[in-house]
């Protein structure tokens, strides 16, 4: 995603940091160390990717996106019977989440082609990114022309594409922006479905790692709990700020050992 780099959110101030870092490596594994699994995505990364995004975006990500996201009577208006006020808190979340630009007349873009988009959105209002069947005919042809109606009949594009989509299924779709396609290399709507096929192997991966470790609860409850968000965060927004964290900021997908050496407090 595209969130503003406000400086430190007032309940997470730098004198906090170090005790965290402490912390969570403690919670994840008694002897101070992280986990080690055979995965493209372990669950140590995107804890980390996690971590540094609610510090690095903090503010903006409690403002805009959270209120939404865990806003369910919203959600189900969106997807089912959506009103011009509800694309109007969609542009909102836009201009606050990297989209400085949306034009004011965007919410009447959407409810011109609501009629349009609502039967493939409908149909995937079930799917989760773990488990949806990507390969799937139907699936995909309703992700493609989903996509395809946005892109080519509203302003945007894949970036604000992607970020609109995600409110239609938080579960689902993943955003994107323009860093992370360019690293991806998956560009429009064959590009957008590849890139969830993608991000659905390194959901299972993750999920796979975090059920190993042991821990209690499902791994969205635990990051929520541990990052102190109001709400529980969905597994598609968590990969998207660790996507953000290590692909648009450039930051390392781990931090090295000796940091946290440092970081841990006796």
């Amino acid at each position: 995603m595209e969130a503003g780099t406000s400086s430190w959110p007032p309940e997470c101030n730098k004198d906090v940091l170090p005790r965290r870092f402490a912390s969570w490596r403690e919670t994840i594994n008694g002897k101070g160390e992280f986990s080690k699994g055979a995965f493209d995505l372990t669950f140590k990364e995107l804890a980390w990717g996690a971590f540094v995004f609610k510090f690095m975006a903090g503010s903006t990500d409690i403002s805009y996106y959270q209120p939404l996201a865990s806003d369910k009577d919203f959600l189900m208006r969106l997807r089912t019977n959506p009103v011009l006020e509800d694309f109007e808190e969609l542009r909102n979340f836009l201009v606050h989440y990297g989209v400085h630009y949306a034009p004011k007349d965007l919410p009447r873009q959407y409810v011109s082609v609501w009629s349009s988009l609502q039967p493939h959105i409908q149909r995937l209002s079930t799917e989760r990114l773990e488990t949806c069947e990507f390969n799937n005919a139907q699936i995909q042809n309703e992700i493609l022309a989903a996509f395809n109606c946005l892109f080519f009949r509203t302003w945007g594009g894949d970036t604000v594409v992607s970020k609109v989509l995600h409110f239609f299924n938080i579960s689902l779709f993943v955003m994107v922006d323009s860093d992370i396609t360019m690293h991806f290399s998956k560009y429009g709507s064959r590009g957008y479905l590849e890139f969830l096929q993608d991000m659905q192997r390194e959901a299972v991966e993750v999920l796979n790692d975090f059920q190993q470790l042991g821990l209690s609860g499902r791994l969205e409850e635990f990051l929520s709990h541990e990052l102190n968000y109001s709400s529980i965060r969905p597994l598609t927004k968590l990969i998207d700020d660790y996507n953000w964290v290590t692909i648009t900021r450039g930051w390392p997908k781990i931090p090295p050992d000796w940091l946290l050496d440092l970081f841990v407090w006796k």
